[in-house]
């Protein structure tokens, strides 16, 4: 169906005339935040760049056919466009989730669901029911994450409402419960055999990682067995934390005579900031004889790191204290500027001397016939190759003319530059590091890992070839992205996170790292596996909540406990101690509230961070959630006590940090074309107000008086537990719709008066202004 059919189709269907209507909306705003084949974004193009307006992180998005990913030029050809209008609707999705508070992963996993649904469905979208969708077989990942876009899809009604069931087989029983925590843990036969493998691979290195002469090693099992020593030696996120561990050795300090405390410098992730992160003596040994080899041996790939940053660098600048093998260096002068087969070439890449066929200085091919070609090209050594120097584009390296498929380590790549003869060495390297940054690592030169924390990938401990993690490039297997297994691919941080996971769990089409060393196949581990096992092992040794929870990266203990698991009966003689600490002072006014709130109401009550729960915990555990650092805020159990200084302390916190979020959205260009985001900016702007009033009544209320929110009266209950008497304050909520909607014209004035601003300098020079003409 051609646009114009697919147009005249929609006038006959309601929900092709919302869906036309909907897309028209979204085509007319100004989409500075994307970008596409061009500078800016166009809703024909098949490749979307999301440009994040808080960190500059470049997210790619494939807006064509899925499953078109990896074969060929993907994502390019006019084939792999979804039919109209659905090849619009997905970017009108792309859009929506962008603004969502997900991680980028989850934004490109939520759009290629959509993306997924819209290429294998049977007929149109509002034809889709219950059944059609289950029949794609999509598996429950995808299908969970198809619900969020049914519901859009269907407020804006382009389609019919779907319900499609969760599957819940679960035996909610007591010893489900227990049995399925102790899955969380790894067998300790896993552990051992993971102990063996790492001494297997770093059979051939020494303390201070260096490769012993002769001896050899494969840089992806090391890779895994570092990480699973690292979740090991102290219980950081495998995917989200060690892949952006900075360049450095492991550090250690020590009071007096006292023992050695061993730490590295940690990137925090979910919100908990940077910091150091105590290592167990015990496995102390192999992670510093990992560290220290991966210190030197990944400065290769942080060498070229920093040649796509600055390619006019000369060789000493680029390289630093990377030491050249002797018989390479004799044939390079350093204090030149390399290009990127010479700097290859100086990493190890080729052969000392290996040669390529160039061009012969004076040669006219347009005039030879191709049969006679050859005579016009002559080998030189790789080491002496010049920016002028001109290769033939023959993609084959059977063909005695090719040079490309050698420079990049292919038997056969794409034809990438099907419009020319010959190429020169600089066109082929500024077409390289441009294909890099739009293709393989948007982000650079940054790298992020699977969740929104970052780092220079220049500055990596773990920054790998993608030689090293795809094997070689001649081999088949893990198509992915082009040339993602040159020597010359840096592999993004995400990927090396996905890498381990793949190995180390249970996967048909994969061979796991156990079994590479000869143990049983039925051998796995769980992403978090290792992270529960330290939890349990540091609450086993009675090592208090809240230090765990430090040693963890997290910022709440409550998120602690899920990772440990002690038996009940360990647990039991601590329920006391946890409920009433004995640290505490009971003359805080907390307390005697707490005392008071009990006896007089004869409710349970819990301490808090803020103040007092009156859900029994005991028999029903808190799964209240919030949008803020107070997570007991607006919960309709919690209770908060004027004249409670530290609460009042925490929550001003909260207060203004919950205001610079505000201010932030304020400021937000996407603010006037996002529907989410106005929502929230509303929804919040009437929480904070709320919350400015708690304090308000906590500092001003009589020292003890128990104050509590109802949501549902939009009013503040004043309660004094001795005399029982309630007073209610009304909560008088400004009209933040309207506030919003002066916000969002300001803008545009603002926008509009700086549309010219040459005009409006050229009025003024004669005392004229824009309205006055």
């Amino acid at each position: 169906m051609n646009t114009f059919q697919g147009r005249a189709q929609l006038r006959i269907n309601k929900y092709f005339d919302r869906l036309e209507s909907l897309i028209d909306t979204y085509r007319g705003a100004e989409l500075k935040q994307f970008e596409g084949a061009g500078s800016k974004a166009d809703f024909d193009d098949l490749i979307w760049y999301h440009i994040d307006p808080n960190t500059g992180r470049r997210t790619r998005y494939l807006c064509g056919i899925h499953g078109r990913k990896g074969k060929g030029n993907a994502g390019s050809l006019p084939t792999d466009s979804l039919p109209y209008p659905y090849n619009h609707l997905i970017k009108v999705w792309i859009i929506e989730v962008v603004n969502k508070n997900l991680s980028a992963t989850e934004k490109q996993a939520q759009t290629s669901a959509a993306r997924k649904l819209l290429s294998h469905m049977d007929g149109d979208l509002y034809t889709q029911t219950e059944s059609t969708v289950n029949n794609l077989d999509f598996g429950e990942r995808t299908v969970a994450r198809l619900r969020s876009f049914f519901d859009f899809c269907v407020k804006k009604g382009v389609m019919r409402k779907i319900n499609l069931k969760r599957s819940d087989n679960r035996d909610r029983t007591g010893h489900a419960y227990l049995d399925s925590a102790l899955e969380k843990l790894p067998d300790i036969t896993t552990v051992l055999a993971l102990g063996t493998i790492f001494s297997n691979v770093f059979e051939h290195v020494d303390e201070d990682g260096v490769l012993l002469p002769g001896g050899r090693i494969i840089m992806r099992d090391a890779l895994i067995v570092t990480f699973t020593a690292l979740s090991l030696a102290s219980p950081n996120r495998t995917s989200a934390e060690i892949p952006l561990l900075p360049k450095q050795k492991l550090h250690s300090h020590s009071e007096g005579d006292g023992a050695p405390v061993y730490y590295l410098d940690w990137i925090g992730s979910k919100g908990y900031g940077n910091y150091k992160n105590h290592v167990l003596s015990a496995l102390a040994e192999p992670v510093t004889k990992a560290m220290n080899f991966f210190f030197k041996a990944c400065e290769p790939a942080r060498v070229l790191c920093r040649f796509y940053e600055t390619p006019c660098r000369s060789f000493n600048a680029l390289l630093g204290d990377l030491e050249i093998a002797p018989d390479l260096k004799r044939n390079l002068f350093l204090d030149q500027r390399p290009n990127l087969f010479t700097l290859g070439y100086a990493l190890g890449f080729y052969g000392v001397n290996q040669c390529v066929p160039v061009l012969k200085e004076g040669a006219d091919l347009i005039s030879i016939h191709r049969t006679q070609r050859g005579k016009c090209f002559e080998q030189k050594p790789i080491w002496s190759l010049r920016s002028e120097d001109r290769l033939s584009v023959s993609y084959t390296g059977a063909q005695s003319l090719s040079a490309l498929p050698i420079l990049f380590g292919y038997s056969n790549i794409p034809n990438i530059f099907s419009d020319k003869v010959t190429v020169t060495i600089g066109e082929v390297q500024d077409w390289w590091i441009s294909f890099y940054k739009e293709n393989i690592l948007p982000e650079f030169p940054l790298s992020f890992s699977s969740g929104e924390s970052s780092l220079p990938l220049k500055n990596a401990m773990f920054c790998f070839l993608g030689s090293w993690i795809y094997g070689d490039s001649n081999n088949r297997g893990s198509g992915g992205k082009l040339f993602q297994k040159s020597n010359f691919s840096v592999v993004p941080l995400a990927s090396l996170g996905k890498s381990v996971l793949s190995r180390i769990g249970l996967n048909r089409d994969i061979t796991s790292i156990f079994q590479s060393y000869g143990f049983s196949s039925e051998l796995s581990l769980s992403p978090h596996s290792l992270r529960h096992f330290s939890n349990t092992l540091a609450d086993l040794s009675n090592i208090p909540i809240e230090i765990i929870t430090a040693w963890s990266g997290r910022k709440s203990s409550e998120q602690t406990h899920t990772y440990i698991h002690t038996s009940e009966e360990e647990k039991s003689g601590r329920v006391s101690a946890i409920m009433n600490p004995p640290d505490i002072d009971k003359r805080t006014i907390r307390i005697f509230s707490q005392e008071q709130l009990a006896k007089a109401a004869n409710l349970p009550a819990s301490l808090t961070s803020t103040g007092l729960c009156t859900q029994n915990l005991n028999v029903t555990p808190c799964d209240y959630l919030n949008d803020f650092v107070s997570q007991c805020f607006l919960c309709p159990e919690s209770c908060h006590i004027a004249g409670d200084e530290d609460a009042i302390k925490l929550l001003l916190k909260d207060l203004s940090f919950q205001v610079m979020r505000l201010d932030s959205v304020a400021m937000d260009l996407r603010l006037p074309t996002s529907q989410a985001m106005k929502q929230w900016y509303v929804i919040h702007s009437r929480n904070v107000h709320i919350l400015s009033m708690l304090i308000d009544l906590m500092r001003g209320c009589s020292a003890g008086t128990t104050i509590r929110y109802s949501n549902r009266n939009s009013e503040f209950n004043l309660i004094d537990l001795s005399t029982m008497v309630i007073t209610k304050v009304a909560c008088a909520l400004p009209n933040f719709e309207t506030r919003l909607k002066g916000l969002i014209e300001d803008k545009a004035t603002s926008a509009s008066a700086d549309t010219n601003p040459q005009l409006r300098s050229l009025l003024s020079s004669f005392g004229l202004n824009n309205k006055e003409v």
